[in-house]
């Protein structure tokens, strides 16, 4: 199997409930060309597949007769309606780009647009923070409005700074979720707002993120909370009716597991099913099910496989799942779906085990093992996050790795969502915990799999990436081979240069610059460089705007001035997400880059 495998598969996104009980989503092809492009069309599943478009859609929702999508037009989006009825899809409006929109009960659609086109090359100014985002570039700031269409006719609803960042329409108004002031933006601190007859009312919040909102007759469900135990605080399920919020369940909502095998959104709730609240949780390295009452009572659904969506119709339940040998495949009352059903793609089902630490916990993991009887190189790999998690989720890259000869070695150390609030925390703890649990876990797969002790490699992305900087200062001797990837290494210009810098920071060191900056430079693998002897790869894209390229560079530099055996991969015009949905041909060079690096070197 070669990296070009990626150009034949098929994705599947954005599942929502659609015209007489169908599942409505999106279908990812990736078209041939210099350079090879996405296209994702709206499709219908009524036992086989049927395509509503052929040119490019997003955000499909449906409102009888209608389905609603958001298309490029130019530089930015504009909203269409596809009526079911017959003819061909109709443009609703006409701004320099809109950015979202939500449907309310008697036809009318609130939509966030822009008031002007941005333009090039044109110096910008700035009043608040954040003021960039990674996949988004230069944010709008005061250049967002709220409107109303109805019958036709576009009404301004609201124009202001801080502007909405969700939004949904209820028979008593219109519920955003937007910062108070410009402070309460900078600190992530939501509020929800109610608006109704052209007046703003506070309802709840001023905490911490506000999320995933629905509206149903039994009131208003979202997802929340304050940060009090720092950047893995799990979040909260909470239901607002009649004034009062309560809380009706917690843990690590929605599905935080790792996969370089998806595109496009994926609806994990909550969302209103009549006889409950559904939403996805993540759970011991897989994506579950659940329904949640209104008296609290929890049940999990069964699944085939882990679960990425859902929606829930008429006609029953339909889930997008997929696992460790196959990526998202829809099933439901009406069969399967496999839009890779075909095509020969050799994942394999690695080997679970778990290290026992004698500090009293697990540390769950996998290897995944290549053909022969070893011992194999081995390369242990690193999820970003760190509140995330590996699990039963496909990994081209690791596929890729095992038919080139070598083994992966990848787990949930401390840090990692879905074994419960106090696993998730690292309290400041960056390079201690998780390092005695990664540690602990490749002396574990290397006592107990056919593997080559003197042939180990390490690699991983984001956190995964300051992780493996951090590795090879701190532990030379153990690693014959690394790659680095969109990595952090110096906490003192992240702070300042990353979208997430302040908060982040604090959140996961309660450190700033001007207070404990001793602690910011303990932690920054910089503080450490001069001790790596690994022969390392820098992988960094130029528009990374959460991990910004300074960080690679810096690291490189560092390489190269201490006589470090180091190659540089930068990649224009991609973000942090490179990996994942960055442009193909991108994604492919990014792959055999890691290939050399590691039969050159490992």
């Amino acid at each position: 199997m070669e990296p070009e495998i990626l150009l034949k598969l098929r994705f599947l996104s954005d599942l929502t409930p659609g015209p007489e009980g169908l599942p409505l989503f999106l279908l990812t092809d990736i078209q041939e060309g210099d350079p090879p492009r996405y296209r994702s069309r709206l499709a219908l599943f009524d036992g086989t597949l049927r395509l509503l478009t052929q040119e490019e859609a997003k955000k499909p929702r449906y409102a009888p007769p209608f389905v609603y999508f958001l298309r490029k037009v130019g530089e930015g989006q504009e909203l269409f309606r596809l009526d079911l009825r017959g003819g061909e899809a109709e443009r609703l409006t006409e701004t320099p780009g809109v950015l979202d929109y939500a449907l309310g009960p008697e036809g009318e659609v609130a939509f966030l647009a822009l008031k002007e086109a941005p333009k090039r090359g044109v110096p910008r100014r700035f009043e608040g923070w954040p003021f960039k985002f990674d996949g988004r570039g230069l944010l709008p700031e005061g250049n967002v409005a709220l409107y109303l269409l109805k019958d036709g006719e576009k009404r301004l609803l609201l124009e202001r700074y801080p502007a909405p960042k969700e939004m949904v329409l209820a028979p008593e108004g219109l519920y955003l979720v937007m910062p108070e002031d410009v402070r309460a933006q900078a600190e992530w601190r939501d509020t929800l707002y109610l608006l109704r007859d052209g007046h703003l009312e506070k309802v709840w919040g001023g905490f911490g993120p506000i999320f995933a909102l629905e509206w149903s007759p039994e009131g208003l469900f979202f997802l929340g909370h304050a940060f009090e135990r720092g950047g893995g605080t799990e979040a909260r399920l909470y239901h607002l009716k009649g004034g009062e919020t309560r809380v009706l369940l917690e843990g690590s909502l929605q599905n935080s597991v790792n996969s370089d095998l998806r595109f496009g959104a994926h609806l994990q709730g909550p969302k209103w099913g009549g006889d409950g609240v559904y939403l996805v949780r993540t759970e011991l390295g897989e994506g579950r099910l659940y329904r949640v009452g209104l008296d609290g009572e929890v049940e999990a659904l069964p699944a085939s496989g882990s679960v990425l969506a859902f929606a829930r119709t008429e006609r029953g339940l339909f889930l997008l799942t997929e696992d460790f040998t196959h990526p998202a495949r829809l099933e439901g009352p009406l069969g399967v779906y496999d839009p890779n059903q075909g095509l020969d793609l050799p994942l394999a089902e690695p080997h679970p085990t778990a290290w026992e630490s004698p500090e009293g916990h697990r540390v769950p993991g996998w290897v995944l093992l290549p053909e022969g009887e070893g011992p194999h190189p081995v390369i242990l790999y690193i999820h970003g996050g760190p509140h995330t998690a590996f699990g039963r989720a496909p990994m081209l890259e690791f596929a890729l790795f095992r038919q080139a000869g070598y083994a992966v070695a990848f787990c949930n150390p401390r840090g990692s969502t879905g074994y419960g609030q106090d696993f998730a925390l690292l309290e400041g703890e960056w390079g201690e915990r998780d390092e005695r649990d990664l540690l602990g876990f490749l002396d574990h797969v290397l006592a107990h799999f056919p593997l080559d002790r003197d042939r180990v490699g390490v690699a991983g992305g984001s956190y995964g990436g300051y992780m493996t900087n951090w590795l090879t200062a701190r532990h030379p001797e153990r690693f014959r081979a690394a790659v680095t990837d969109r990595s952090i290494c110096n906490w003192f210009s992240f702070f300042g240069a990353s979208d997430i810098g302040p908060r982040f920071t604090w959140m996961e060191l309660s450190a700033k610059p001007w207070e404990r900056p001793e602690v910011l430079w303990e932690k920054s693998p910089l503080r450490w460089v001069h001790r790596v002897r690994t022969p390392t790869l820098v992988v960094h894209a130029e528009e990374d705007h959460r991990c910004p390229i300074d960080q690679g560079e810096t690291w490189y530099t560092a390489l190269c001035h201490l006589g470090v055996k180091a190659r540089f991969f930068r990649v224009p015009e991609e973000g942090h997400e490179l990996s994942r949905s960055g442009r193909p041909d991108r994604r492919l060079a990014r792959l055999r880059a890691y290939l050399d690096w590691w039969r050159e070197n490992l």
